[in-house]
């Protein structure tokens, strides 16, 4: 029978966006030696994902909520960089020599490390991990930052996929981020990928940012379309300066009403698939022949903390301050602080400090809402038996039909898929299997209308 396990005491206003479940808000003090447990019990035989987060920036976004710091020197990223990779050893010999199939580098900016220290870092990688077939390695870029040998090294080294964060290309929009990049810089970075063989290239779009309208969305949707990337990221910005001080701001702009937005998203939406590029899940975009689809296309598609994914592996090993892994036995987060990580793996300790374990329960659910997230359906008797669960989802149906009777769903047996007018409401809906969720704290229609409105 399932605990009780809601927490109600710090509910956040936002609704979880589900790159994991339970979410990372649910994440309490955990000692380092319980995930060291986890890491030495890994199966020796199954492929893990590995994240490497590089916590430094040239320059600080206004927008930004990752965790991260502006270095105007190099010789602190250097430091970090000797840290990084002895945290890499001391995990290894709890793992053993695993094999790899996905390979992330995000941040801040990984583009910030010079050349000849990115590929020691990963010559380090590859003596202590067997990373010769990884289906993917990608690394996430910022435009003005990078140049030609650096992305010589990303190639030598392996990396077949970059990301690069565009936002917007209005200049107005990009004066009130702090994000400054013109189109003829995007251009030289698309050119020297492509010339050193990097195909697969994201770009990361945001809405919902000052002075932006329909007629500025069109202009960079347009200006994406002409660089034809492999796939389009199109987040909403989260403005939530009580968290991060830095986007008070962007707050002394004028930020678009949720009307405003959902139209943003929904003309770029439009003008993206009319384009050839397909939707996935809640916010995604790729090209049909892109190997998110085949995943798709196959129902092997997953969610994680790098987005929508094709990557089959049950574990991703997270390295860096404040990076998560997420294991079968749970999950567990690094310490967010540079200095406090630097010290605690200079001593040779555990950087983990947050986290939690997970049952079958847990993961049953898990599947549940990654199955919503990525298909707008589910079935979750299905995924009950899958898991060997017998479960009563009496109160879960209870709420889908709610959403039935609204239009937001529509019923085919234990099968529930979200319609049109309802794909706004998704992670809401989402809310339905959590958990950890208050449920008691508003009706399902309640949250549909509060995710609408932000």
């Amino acid at each position: 029978m399932l605990k009780n396990k809601v927490n109600t005491a710090a509910r956040p206003k936002r609704l979880p966006r589900y790159t994991s479940y339970p979410t990372a808000l649910e994440f309490g003090p955990m000692d380092g030696s319980k995930n060291d447990e986890w890491f030495k019990s890994l199966p020796i035989c199954e492929p893990v994902s590995l994240y490497f987060h590089i916590p430094y920036c040239d320059k600080l976004c206004w927008f930004c909520g990752c965790f991260t710091t502006i270095s105007n020197k190099y010789e602190p990223v250097q430091k970090f960089l000797e840290v990084l990779k002895n945290e890499i050893k001391q995990t290894a010999k709890k793992t053993g020599r695993l094999k790899v199939s996905h390979i992330h580098f995000g941040g801040g900016s990984p583009s910030i490390l010079e050349p000849d220290d990115f590929l020691s870092l990963i010559d380090v990688l590859k003596e202590c991990y067997d990373i010769s077939d990884a289906k993917e390695f990608a690394v996430e870029i910022d435009p003005r930052t990078v140049d030609q040998e650096k992305i010589k090294a990303y190639a030598s080294a392996g990396v077949n996929r970059a990301s690069l964060g565009i936002q917007d290309f209005n200049i107005k929009t990009q004066e009130a981020i702090n994000r400054i990049q013109s189109e003829e810089l995007i251009e030289e970075v698309m050119g020297y990928l492509r010339d050193s063989g990097i195909e697969r290239i994201n770009f990361d779009l945001i809405y919902g940012l000052p002075y932006q309208t329909i007629e500025t969305i069109t202009e960079t949707v347009a200006k994406t379309l002409a660089f034809k990337p492999s796939r389009i990221a199109l987040f909403g910005y989260a403005h939530v300066p009580h968290m991060k001080k830095h986007q008070q701001l962007v707050g002394k702009h004028s930020l678009p009403e949720q009307k405003h937005r959902q139209a943003q998203f929904e003309w770029a939406s439009k003008m993206l698939k009319e384009s050839g590029y397909r939707s996935i899940g809640l916010d995604h975009f790729a090209l049909p022949d892109d190997q998110l689809f085949v995943s798709y296309d196959n129902g092997k598609l997953k969610r994680n903390f790098q987005g929508y994914t094709d990557d089959a592996a049950d574990s991703l090993i997270g390295f860096g301050p404040s990076a998560i892994s997420s294991l079968p036995d749970g999950y567990s987060q690094n310490i967010p602080s540079i200095k406090e990580y630097v010290e605690k793996v200079t001593g040779g300790a555990s950087p983990v400090v947050r986290g939690l374990a997970i049952d079958g329960h847990d993961k049953m659910f898990r599947d549940v809402i990654s199955t919503l997230m990525c298909y707008f359906e589910v079935d979750p008797v299905k995924v009950a038996m899958e898991h060997g669960i017998h479960y009563n989802f009496d109160k879960e149906i209870d709420d889908l039909s709610k959403l039935v009777d609204a239009d937001y769903m529509v019923r085919d047996g234990n099968s529930f898929r979200i319609t049109e007018s309802g794909k706004p409401f998704l992670r809401a809906i989402a809310t339905i299997f959590d958990q950890y969720f208050d449920q008691n704290s508003s009706d399902i229609i309640d949250r549909c209308i509060h995710e609408s409105e932000g």
